[in-house]
């Protein structure tokens, strides 16, 4: 009996290790083929229309390929150029796959193009003020003119097809910091919404409409200050009002990046501020506030092309203080008033005239632009 049993034991014994070895021999599923997305860009910063050469650097066993460049264009090449036409910041991705397997691999980057400041065929802010000859330019305040919303593209639209010269508008941040026009520090005034600018990420504050000076409602959403210099390069100056509302910081890179650095000049009643803005950058056209005389020569190391004087230093003797050292004079004319120029018989742009201003900002750009070309001054 004992022997049967240890032969018995055998067997299974002999039977477990054949079907052991059966399993392990068995041949598992091939493994999925490795894969890993790369690639190169011979620099990830461009001027747009400058044509830009991706290299794929992607390992393993991938057999296609996908590009996004991230502004709408897409390629299967291996290796492809493409161009961007204009400024912003774009996450160029590739997909690389294994058709068979279904395996795939992503790697992304992102792409920072610019646009020139030197713009074919139109000369600087600064050399337009240089040029004047006694001439007045015109600058739309808050870029507006009856019939359309404070600071929306519509106004900036009216005013470039008008020929005014410039515009001004007001900057703020949003709530992840994104820069959008508006004078308010809350919304409540000229749109549908309420409360502060600062409260709202972009994609909220966009749900709100603009409203007219009379509230009448319209269609147009709160602008992005990319937005603005996309519909203004090339075509209209602009005045950025900085002052306690934007940064400097924020703002100035935006304005390079998007080829406006010649086209714009950057104002705030911080002349601490504007001191800080020339040691950045010691060619940029800053607008100080000069209240008096003091103020005016605190900038006598300084080399200005324009100040903006309030209604008190804009007088006989500040005036040829500015033309004696070739700087133009900024200043109000009809802004924030219910005084118009029919009201009061052309009396304050007679005054502007009288005075020698060189930018005349208004509430009222086409009558006062239409006003100075009746005596040959604009």
């Amino acid at each position: 009996m004992k022997e049967f049993i240890n032969k018995s034991v055998f067997k299974q014994s002999i039977g477990f290790l054949t079907l052991f070895v059966l399993f392990a021999c068995t041949p598992k599923d091939s493994p999925l083929p490795t894969i890993k997305a790369s690639f190169s860009v011979e620099s990830l910063e461009a001027f747009a229309n400058e044509s830009l050469a991706f290299k794929n650097e992607s390992t393993g066993d991938f057999n296609a390929v996908f590009w996004d460049f991230g502004d709408g264009a897409t390629s299967s090449e291996s290796n492809p150029k493409h161009t961007y036409l204009n400024a912003g910041n774009y996450n160029a991705t590739l997909k690389v796959k294994n058709t068979s397997s279904t395996t795939e691999s992503v790697f992304s980057k992102t792409i920072v193009v610019a646009m020139s400041n030197d713009i074919s065929g139109r000369i600087s802010l600064k050399e337009k003020l240089s040029t004047l000859n006694g001439k007045i330019m015109v600058c739309a305040h808050r870029a507006t003119e009856a019939g359309y919303p404070e600071n929306s593209l519509s106004a900036i639209q009216n005013a470039i097809n008008l020929g005014i010269e410039m515009v001004e508008i007001d900057i703020r941040e949003t709530k992840e910091g994104e820069l959008v026009l508006m004078h308010d520090a809350t919304i409540t005034r000229t749109t549908t919404g309420s409360g502060n600018v600062s409260s709202y990420t972009l994609q909220e504050i966009k749900q709100f409409s603009l409203k007219k000076a009379d509230g009448s409602l319209t269609n147009e959403k709160i602008p992005t200050l990319k937005e603005v210099f996309d519909l203004a390069r090339g075509k209209i100056y602009i005045n950025l009002d900085l002052d306690d509302k934007a940064p400097f910081s924020k703002v100035y890179p935006l304005a390079k990046q998007y080829g406006m650095l010649k086209q714009v000049m950057f104002y705030t009643k911080n002349n601490a501020t504007i001191r800080s803005m020339l040691t950045t950058n010691s060619n940029l056209l800053v607008l100080p506030y000069i209240d008096d005389e003091a103020e005016f020569n605190s900038f006598s190391n300084a080399t200005l092309s324009v100040v903006h004087y309030s209604d008190t230093s804009f007088n006989p003797t500040l005036v040829k203080k500015a033309s004696d050292k070739s700087i133009n004079v900024y200043a109000n004319v009809y802004l924030n008033t219910s005084t118009t120029p029919q009201s009061d018989g052309n009396f304050l742009i007679d005054k502007f005239i009288t005075l020698k201003g060189s930018v005349a900002q208004t509430d009222h750009p086409e009558y006062i632009k239409t006003y100075l070309q009746g005596k040959k001054l604009n």
